[in-house]
């Protein structure tokens, strides 16, 4: 059975700097409800639980995990951070220390100073546990990519890039979402096999692999396209709406 259904928000749920699609968003809020926290009493096994995996900093994925009334601990920071929303209390990753925190803050001093240096790029604000760069423009982005890359493999070779259209970000060894949902995993006693996860971009690649139903929606990159199980027909987060029904149905056929 499908146990738990993660969910990247960027590319997703929504894209970047667009408003949200509120009328799906209550669809997937009424799902959420329906389907509750993974050890609630008197919970549909059919429905798989709701929960989210992103790159963005705690308060967003705060917000819109309050938004869809999820009940599930959700991971932002790529999995740097878990926020349990029934406990209202935040757990770094184990890896994160005082001294990678400063290796980190090497980063962020070249990024702010030199990676943005003559663009209308801006320093992604509130994270801790990676660096990250943002930008209303795909094409300045994209020529921004190499640059952090080579900055990173010669100060930081062990760290990783990581791209969307409108973001850059830097990780450090063993915090990503593929450890994030094995975290996340640890923590609730559901195996990866037992998951599903929905992705768009290079940061997601890794993760998607290593869940037992991996989906992306029809405005995934080319790469990511080509590597899920699944492909849905409709973008964003009407793509998360058949991928969460592609469950539904998959754990009724099993269930009978």
């Amino acid at each position: 059975m499908i146990r738990l259904f993660v969910s990247d928000i960027d590319g997703c749920l929504a894209e970047p700097y667009q408003p949200y699609s509120l009328a799906h968003f209550q669809i997937l809020a009424g799902y959420a409800r329906a389907a509750g926290g993974v050890h609630e009493d008197g919970r549909s096994p059919v429905l798989p639980s709701l929960t989210l995996c992103s790159g963005r900093p705690y308060p967003y994925v705060e917000a819109m995990t309050q938004v869809l009334g999820i009940r599930v601990p959700v991971l932002f920071e790529s999995g740097g951070g878990l926020f349990d929303p029934v406990t209202a209390q935040v757990t770094w990753h184990p890896l994160v220390t005082a001294e990678l925190e400063e290796r980190l803050e090497d980063v962020r001093r070249w990024m702010r100073t030199e990676a943005i240096r003559g663009t209308r790029m801006s320093y992604d604000i509130g994270k801790r546990t990676q660096v990250g760069i943002i930008g209303p423009d795909p094409a300045e982005v994209a020529e921004r990519v190499p640059l952090v890359e080579a900055y990173v493999a010669e100060h930081h070779p062990d760290m990783r890039v990581f791209h969307t259209p409108v973001s850059i970000d830097v990780l450090p060894p063993g915090i990503d979402k593929r450890e994030g949902l094995r975290w996340l995993g640890e923590q609730l006693g559901i195996a990866p096999a037992d998951m599903a996860y929905m992705g768009d971009t290079n940061g997601d690649l890794e993760a998607l692999a290593s869940v037992g139903y991996s989906f992306a929606p029809a405005n995934a990159t080319p790469e990511v396209r080509a590597r899920v199980d699944v492909v849905t027909r409709g973008a964003v987060i009407e793509g998360v709406l058949s991928a969460y029904r592609w469950c539904i149905a998959e754990n009724e056929r099993k269930a009978a």
